[in-house]
């Protein structure tokens, strides 16, 4: 059965279903999600919410934020939300101050489709939020101003001729991805981030400026205001889908940062009965096949099959991907979080 026609399927099977379970629904409360605007909460919003509604006869509302952190811890005392996706650092920075439910493995089944590599637990053995999906991190390239081939290695970003041309991201994302991968690279890592601070230094001495937002650097790639940058695959293949010719994204041969997304349920979230489905719901196949299809995130779930085109796109089998992608200690990263982001500062201001 192709994708195409499991979704379709599944569609079918949601909108039956959506007419007998209404009033099963009644009492189980709703979702309240918090996501990232843009893509990222329309992705869920279609790709999860709508489905997971048909099936169920619970409500799902998706509110867009900048950042998870900010948002919750404002609200700890009374969350607003049972509901939010996060990056795995968020994750463990929320979990360490009590901020988070924690859940047992058998209590999530459809946890045992994901590798164990890629849960976040505590010292407890609980689990941290569940794996929602995966992109990377890797250079997007204007290709009227370079070619892919001048970006092979992440050391190409420090290169003489590239002075004021490239672009780097905030301090808070460039403590958290770029100079972890450049420890990485240098023989260090997240514990030892020494290595890749000459690195990280030359690449703010190359840019022309700091970007705030996708937005804006999807605007300066494709407009030739910038000539590369570190940058998300999701949001290069999402810029080619909308016609864009200049641009085209590179997997450095030392290999690039995987970036995992976590579902996460503030300390005291209401309606429990509402977010345990829901957090089941989004790591079964087709929803993990409709959210690639939707905006280029790539599944946790290892039963989920690709197809012909998302290989393609990828450029290589998924193992073979994930082989040549670097998982950190999120817990590492997030510990040191706010030393590395005035150290990041610094170098950048510079």
């Amino acid at each position: 059965m192709t994708r195409r026609n499991l979704l379709a399927a599944t569609a079918t099977l949601a909108a039956t279903l959506a007419l007998a379970t209404p009033a099963l629904a009644q009492g189980r409360g709703e979702i309240v999600m918090g996501a990232w605007g843009g893509g990222t909460s329309a992705t869920w919003r279609t790709g999860v919410g709508e489905p997971f509604t048909a099936r169920t006869g619970m409500p799902v509302r998706i509110n867009e934020w900048p950042d998870p952190e900010p948002q919750l811890r404002a609200q700890a005392a009374n969350p607003q939300y049972n509901m939010a996706i996060a990056t795995y650092f968020n994750a463990a920075n929320l979990h360490r101050d009590g901020l988070l439910e924690t859940f047992d493995a058998k209590d999530i089944p459809a946890l045992a489709t994901v590798p164990d590599a890629y849960v976040l637990k505590a010292p407890d053995g609980k689990v941290i939020g569940i794996p929602a999906y995966f992109q990377y991190y890797g250079i997007a390239v204007n290709t009227d101003l370079a070619k892919t081939s001048d970006f092979q290695s992440w050391n190409d970003l420090a290169a003489a001729k590239w002075k004021g041309k490239l672009s780097v991201t905030r301090p808070i994302y460039a403590s958290t991805y770029d100079l972890v991968m450049f420890a990485k690279i240098a023989g260090g890592d997240e514990k030892n981030i020494a290595p890749g601070l000459p690195l990280m230094k030359a690449l703010g001495a190359n840019a022309v400026n700091v970007y705030n937002s996708m937005a804006q650097l999807n605007t300066l790639l494709t407009r030739g205001e910038v000539t590369a940058a570190p940058y998300y695959v999701t949001r290069v293949w999402g810029l080619k889908e909308q016609g864009a010719k200049n641009v085209d994204f590179v997997l450095p041969k030392e290999g690039g940062l995987m970036l995992p997304y976590l579902l996460i349920v503030p300390k005291n979230a209401k309606h429990r009965d509402a977010y345990m489905a829901f957090l089941n719901f989004q790591l079964e196949p087709q929803q993990q096949l409709k959210m690639l299809d939707l905006s280029g995130y790539l599944p946790f779930n290892s039963t989920a099959q690709l197809e012909k085109k998302d290989v393609d796109r990828i450029g290589m089998p998924l193992k073979d991907l994930l082989a040549r992608l670097y998982q950190p200690d999120w817990e590492v990263v997030a510990r040191t979080h706010k030393e590395r982001i005035d150290l990041v500062e610094q170098l950048l201001s510079r």
